[in-house]
């Protein structure tokens, strides 16, 4: 008669554990692998839309104005002229955000054209849409906006998902809000956005000179 051999106990408990380890392994490089490339994906699409934010100022002789709803990008740049094919570009790492009053709106990137103290109480007085706080080049509000960004800023939440609250820190320069800068050295899911300004490309802000 012939005896067939099966594995032992121990046998089996190698294996499972030998497959326990490579998966411990490959995961986090896999996961760390689709956020680096959710990051590329992030600064190029902040790439063509300061391509076409350029592009509008040329046209209009200005930088569109702040949307007044959520700080996406206003349907100025696709109505009536299409200088980008879509306005709602979704931000990676917001996808599955919402918010409890605008909804899919917080899914989107971030943009902000800076105005002065002077041009908020003008918008004020004539009922228009209001620009965030983070917008308006004040000592009460966001101090030196002009100088850290240019004439306008986009943002993309980074890794964490998160907007950094600007109540989180005041107007206290230069730490306000979403000015840190997600910094992969950190660690690749770490705290910090990903910013555009007019004046840098990586949203890096100058010391104070």
């Amino acid at each position: 008669m012939k005896q067939h051999h099966g594995f032992t106990l121990i046998e089996l408990l190698i294996v499972v554990a030998i497959i326990g380890i490579l998966a411990a392994i490959a995961i986090p490089n896999f996961l760390a692998a689709q956020i680096r490339a959710k990051v590329a994906r992030a600064r190029a699409e902040l790439q063509a839309i300061n391509t076409c934010l350029e592009s509008y100022r040329v046209d209009q002789n200005d930088y569109p104005p702040n949307d007044g709803v959520y700080n996406v990008l206003p349907i100025q740049i696709t109505t009536p002229v299409s200088y980008i094919s879509n306005s709602r570009l979704i931000d990676p790492f917001s996808a599955h955000l919402t918010h409890p009053v605008f909804g899919d709106l917080a899914r989107y990137y971030t943009y902000n054209r800076i105005v002065t103290s002077q041009e908020l109480v003008e918008l004020t007085s004539l009922g228009q849409w209001i620009p965030p706080i983070e917008a308006v080049d004040s000592p009460t509000f966001n101090r030196d906006a002009f100088r850290k960004y240019g004439k306008w800023r986009t943002l993309s939440n980074g890794p964490d998902s998160t907007y950094s609250d600007p109540a989180t820190f005041g107007s206290d320069y230069p730490l306000f809000g979403a000015d840190i800068l997600y910094d992969p050295t950190n660690g690749v899911v770490s705290w910090g956005n990903i910013l555009r300004t007019q004046k840098s490309p990586i949203g890096r802000i100058d010391p104070v000179p």
